[in-house]
């Protein structure tokens, strides 16, 4: 559940939206094994823009590849501090993949994104958290341990915090094979079509939220 309240900026003509992607390769679009990068990035500015065509957008990528958001070794939290939060009205971050694939404890992890998801809102900004995405991988203790950071992720609450569940929006097992061989690249990233759909469900319901608050910027209740 996310709260809405009167900090999100409501789109009207000549207004300016300006969004930081954070995260790792998913975030920086990383498929075909590294050799082509394909941000979803892409496809979400490309959504923002027809819906709001009077607004100038700024989509920006800070995306590094086998980054960890838990310290050491990660440098998640390092990265985001090293920028200016005052220049973005939201920051979408997308970590953990990483983490929980070098078997690193649940508990750590949320601590380590209630930090970074802090540097963001301490600095003005609106985050749009998302959740971490299945992979090719049947343990079940991977599983479990995803799960307790999704949960998490869901749950945590503050002021300007929204959340996205990637990993209930784009599935990998319990998806159709032709559309996950479409979507998904190696069992773990994406392809540039994967890349794209998943920039097309984030814009939808960034829309959806900034509609929401353009239409009731005093609302304060929980999102759906």
């Amino acid at each position: 559940m996310t709260p809405l309240n009167s900090f999100l900026m409501p789109v009207n003509t000549n207004d300016e939206l300006r969004i930081l992607c954070f995260g790792d390769s998913l975030t920086a679009g990383y498929w075909h094994y590294g050799c082509e990068f394909h941000p979803y990035a892409l496809k979400l500015k490309e959504e923002l823009q027809k819906a709001f065509s009077d607004t100038e957008i700024t989509v920006d990528v800070d995306g590094v590849s086998g980054d960890f958001v838990s310290r050491p070794p990660g440098r998640f939290l390092s990265r985001i501090r090293s920028t200016r939060m005052s220049q973005y009205d939201w920051v979408i971050i997308l970590g953990g993949t990483n983490d929980l694939g070098l078997g690193l404890n649940p508990s750590k992890i949320c601590s380590a994104l209630q930090n970074v998801y802090s540097i963001a809102l301490d600095g003005g900004a609106n985050v749009l958290a998302m959740t971490v995405p299945e992979c090719h991988s049947l343990s079940e203790r991977l599983e479990a341990a995803r799960n307790q950071v999704n949960t998490w992720i869901k749950s945590y609450t503050a002021d300007r915090y929204h959340t996205f569940d990637l990993r209930v929006a784009v599935p990998y097992h319990d998806m159709p094979e032709d559309q996950r061989n479409e979507l998904w690249d190696d069992g773990l990233h994406f392809t540039d079509e994967g890349y794209n759909h998943v920039g097309q469900l984030v814009g939808k319901h960034l829309i959806d939220i900034l509609k929401r608050a353009d239409e009731t910027p005093l609302l304060d209740e929980n999102e759906n």
